[in-house]
């Protein structure tokens, strides 16, 4: 079976960084995909781990668009004995497309161009 998503997506808000107990890193992002004059916004979670995921921490902030490449994902837990489910974007690929603050696309930095391969 084949699982992939791209998606160009534009970060709401800033990275939620984590630490997994065997001492992985995990960022977590929640992110727009819809452009800005659609009428429906369209959220979605993704997830980076490792290399990618200290890529992520140090160049993604709140505002920054960027492509993500991965695979569709579904998390399900238990809360006050009531089933919850959601999806989320794993990420593999990492590439950003605008400069860290969108008032500085004159001078577009070097940064732009990093790609991060899984």
């Amino acid at each position: 079976m084949f699982n992939s998503v791209t998606a160009a997506a534009y970060l709401v808000k800033d990275p939620e960084v984590r630490n997994t107990k065997s001492g992985s890193k995990v960022v977590n992002l929640r992110a727009g995909i819809s452009s800005a004059n659609a009428k429906t916004k369209c959220f979605v979670d993704i997830e980076f781990w490792d290399k990618t995921a200290e890529i992520a921490e140090k160049y993604l902030t709140k505002g920054r668009e960027f492509m993500v490449q991965g695979e569709l994902c579904m998390s399900s837990w238990e809360k006050d004995g009531k089933n919850f489910s959601k999806y989320f974007i794993r990420g593999k690929d990492l590439q950003f497309l605008s400069s860290k603050k969108k008032e500085d696309s004159a001078s577009e930095s070097q940064e732009d161009d990093i790609e991060v391969p899984f």
